[in-house]
């Protein structure tokens, strides 16, 4: 009896599980009139979430319990003629936190460091005043990779003493012709290569890095959306499948490395221009799939800059590859 009533119980469980997996929880709403637009994501391991508000500079902490509070004020020195945003983030293996600044003043253009407990801002490189950084993410022996949305290529920086070079630039990474939508966007390292979200042309692209030399090896696309969507940013899972946030096409998509596809939200869960997807970093909540919705205002009618969750069956990749 006993036995039956355990497999009866794991029975029950089994059915309730669809229940709440795949189910968008909104967490935090953001002010669209100051404006507050969240564009990048990324947690620390005590699971706290950072994320930038591309069009004010702002970074903010989120705590565990989904306390918002500001951090630090990235130099974009908005407003002027050229685009001015505050983009990606990402957290190296000793905690310390990156980002992405495309700045009106060329000399704040690049990678700054954030201190995650004062917001002291430290400029690590100050890329060319042509460089739009996007999408960035590091590997484990003290490199950053950033993606040139309209440069069509990848900068390298050595975290340690600022330096900078072209790590690539390839025909996969250029924007197609006629697009509308920028070029490389997301940046992600995983098992050895540098994954790069071409927006223009819905692919993922795998680059290897070469070792010991860190020299780039030759580009393929390793994953596609589903026409005419194209990738934001985007985050692994301990499988090697990879969940798409979509901006402008309001949806996120699991990429599976088998070539299949699922898209797990839509605007009728209430996304609102997607740009970022993270996964908790601590217990369970390695199974939260957490995603940044920007709204931003050439792009939506709805006005709704979020914070959204929702729960999985299967942990996020860890932080560093």
């Amino acid at each position: 009896m006993r036995v039956k009533h355990l497999l009866l119980l794991l029975a029950l469980a089994m059915l309730a599980a669809p229940l709440w997996a795949n189910q968008a929880e909104t967490l935090v709403l953001f002010d669209p009139t100051v404006p507050e637009n969240p564009e990048s994501i990324v947690f620390d391991r005590f699971d706290n979430a950072y994320v930038t508000l591309a069009l004010n500079g702002a970074v903010v902490r989120i705590s565990r319990h989904f306390a918002v509070t500001h951090l630090a004020s990235l130099p974009i020195d908005a407003p002027c003629a050229t685009p001015a945003v505050a983009l990606g983030l990402a957290i190296d293996w000793r905690g310390r936190l990156f980002a992405a600044v495309v700045s009106c003043n060329p000399a704040n253009t690049g990678i700054w460091r954030i201190n995650k407990f004062t917001g002291a801002l430290t400029q690590v490189a100050n890329l060319p005043s042509f460089a739009v950084p996007n999408g960035i993410d590091v590997d484990n022996r003290g490199s950053l990779y950033a993606g040139d949305t309209f440069a069509g290529l990848v900068w390298r920086v050595d975290l340690r003493d600022g330096s900078y070079e072209v790590w690539k630039d390839d025909p996969l990474l250029e924007i197609a012709p006629g697009s509308p939508f920028p070029g490389p966007n997301g940046v992600e390292v995983y098992k050895g290569e540098v994954y790069v979200a071409n927006s223009s042309t819905g692919d993922i692209i795998a680059i290897p890095i070469d070792r010991p030399s860190g020299t780039a090896g030759d580009a393929r696309v390793a994953f596609s959306l589903p026409e005419p969507q194209g990738c934001d940013e985007f985050v692994f899972d301990i499988k090697g499948s990879v969940y798409c946030t979509t901006d402008p096409f309001n949806t996120v998509v699991r990429l599976d490395p088998d070539g299949t596809t699922e898209i797990l939200l839509t605007a009728d869960d209430l996304l609102d221009g997607p740009t970022s997807a993270a996964f908790g970093r601590r217990g369970q909540n390695r199974k939260s799939l957490y995603i940044t919705n920007a709204a931003f205002p050439q792009f939506t009618t709805t006005f709704r800059p979020s914070l959204m969750r929702i729960r999985l069956d299967t942990p996020g990749a860890p932080l560093i590859q």
